[in-house]
């Protein structure tokens, strides 16, 4: 059966759930991928025979350049500019942006990309991700079919950088996890929180350890009011909010992240970490440079993170006070919210994490086109098999018998109920944007095991319709996924913007991000590291 990992379920379903960054290993930079005989080949560039004139008519005298890529004649639309830039031409050397002018041209000993109609952006920045979780497949699956989880893992990092994702921070992931994932020929960039900080019996380590290297794997941090739980085989001094960020700051992370779970709107009732619990984190992670996430999607545990001073709160907002069927945000939710703006506190509003709960019961988004560019096919076909089809049934059942237990009214049905998380995460994001909250793009991907909606890739993808379908300016998505993103996690020195000296990932597109967000379906080739792929080259294969 699927493990109820899914935070984001309301009021319906429990939820137990107990990087090193790193540049992809990728081709040598400015090349085009079938020079060097790169698996993942068919890139839109060329080697120039000899001096071309620029196909812009920006009336610039052209400039030869003989060596790295050029991106000739482009339309540069970059979060720090004021407006876009047509018809520039973009170098690129040894990895990084090395020129950005109008009229310069690929000489003969350069590799020329033609920009022309196009639209250059950096690539997208997703702060929210779990690169160890096992997507669709639940435990039952990968007893039966170990051949889809490998499959599954081998196209994970190729899936993100499909849909234009070149950088991902991952909140809560394992060491090995990461080590398979940049082990990949091909990946993102990856940074990491190391393991997130549970507290003994809470939300994520609802069992106690059976010996130190679960309790490890666990990162427990230890409270004095939890010290007659607390196992005699631990000792204390080694689970402090010290100890648990210096081993963090050891692993290469850019962040810590903790979980502020009391129990999911009240459904249960879960020990959190208390407030000098996590004072005592806000400060240790001062002194180690490193950024404070706090999970939190209720009103009490937003006001735990806001007088916690959390850099992040990893979470939009779906959990408050009263009628637990209502999709109208109380007073309490609109203080909570107004709080943050005036902290500049940064949020990661995740919907469609929770839409993606809605694929329970409604799995037409297997029909999807961009479902196979996420997913191998061979696991595809699976999702769509009478044996994986059985497997929702169960899990379908087990919803209906949670809410069987916890409705209100024999009038309000399933669908009505899994509706308002939704509906509730929409509302109070639209606050968020009147209170000029600090947005972030994450999407928890792929969020648990076993749920189709969340799948890799496609659900950023998703989750950008998300925000424009709420009112998010689409200047303001562009910023959230790129130079927001790289700021608030400190990567803004080389990531976020197209500007010379940073590192070249980048996304030329078809169609203009600024006049829909559609033209995120439009991506042409993903520069990572330098050097381009062809998004068809991403996409899976038989």
């Amino acid at each position: 059966m699927r493990k109820f990992t899914a935070l984001w379920l309301l009021w319906l379903i429990p939820v137990i759930t107990l990087t090193f960054g790193s540049g992809s290993a990728s081709a040598a930079p400015g090349k085009c991928a079938e020079e060097k005989g790169h698996s993942l080949s068919n890139t839109p560039c060329e080697k120039i025979k000899g001096p071309v004139d620029s196909p812009g008519s920006t009336g610039a005298t052209s400039q030869v350049v003989d060596d790295g890529l050029v991106i000739e004649d482009v339309t540069l639309i970059s979060p720090e500019r004021p407006s876009p830039m047509p018809h520039v031409s973009v170098v690129i050397r040894s990895g990084r942006i090395a020129q950005i002018a109008p009229g310069l041209v690929a000489g003969p000993h350069a590799t020329r990309m033609n920009g022309h109609d196009r639209f250059l952006i950096p690539g997208l920045i997703d702060s929210h991700v779990h690169v160890g979780d096992a997507g669709p497949l639940d435990d039952d699956a990968i007893a039966a079919h170990p051949e889809l989880l490998q499959a599954y893992q081998a196209q994970l990092p190729r899936a993100f950088l499909a849909f234009g994702f070149t950088t991902l921070v991952d909140v809560n992931s394992a060491t090995e996890d990461r080590a398979r994932f940049i082990a990949a020929p091909v990946h993102p960039n990856l940074y990491h929180c190391g393991s997130a900080v549970h507290v003994l019996g809470g939300y994520g380590a609802h069992r106690p350890p059976k010996d130190a290297a679960a309790a490890n794997a666990a990162n427990l941090v230890y409270q004095v009011s939890q010290a007659k739980e607390w196992p005699a085989f631990l000792d204390p001094r080694e689970y402090t909010p010290a100890r648990d960020v210096d081993r963090a700051a050891q692993a290469g992370a850019v962040c810590v992240k903790v979980f502020v779970e009391p129990g999911f709107g009240g459904v249960f009732h879960w020990p959190v970490p208390s407030a000098e619990t996590l004072a005592a984190f806000r400060a240790e992670t001062r002194r180690r440079g490193l950024v404070l996430i706090i999970h939190a999607n209720a009103v009490e545990s937003w006001q735990a993170a806001l007088d916690a001073h959390a850099d992040v709160i990893a979470h939009g907002l779906w959990h408050w006070p009263g009628d637990r069927f209502s999709k109208t945000p109380p007073t309490e939710a609109r203080q909570v919210i107004h709080q943050a703006a005036v902290a500049g506190v940064h949020v990661q509003p995740t919907l469609q994490v929770i839409y993606g709960e809605l694929s329970v019961f409604d799995r037409s988004l297997l029909e999807d086109p961009r479902f196979a560019d996420a997913l191998p096919h061979v696991l595809v076909a699976y999702l769509k098999s009478q044996e994986a089809q059985a497997a929702a049934r169960a899990m379908q059942d087990q919803y209906r018998q949670i809410f069987a237990k916890l409705q209100a009214s024999a009038s309000v049905d399933i669908n009505t109920a899994m509706s308002i998380a939704p509906a509730r995460v929409t509302a109070t994001l639209r606050i968020m944007l009147e209170e000029k909250v600090k947005l972030l793009f994450g999407t928890d991907t792929p969020s648990g095991d076993g749920s189709i909606g969340n799948p890799p890739g496609l659900n950023g993808r998703l989750e950008l319709s998300r925000w424009a379908e709420a009112g998010v300016p689409l200047s303001t998505i562009l910023r959230a996924s790129t130079l927001d993103n790289a700021v608030a996690f400190g990567l803004s020195k080389d990531v976020g913007t197209i500007e010379v000296g940073k590192r070249a990932d980048l996304l030329l597109l078809h169609a203009d991000p600024l006049q829909s967000v559609a033209a995120y379906d439009a991506i042409d080739t993903v520069i990572l590291n330098g050097s381009p792929l062809s998004r068809a080259s991403l996409l899976p294969t038989n």
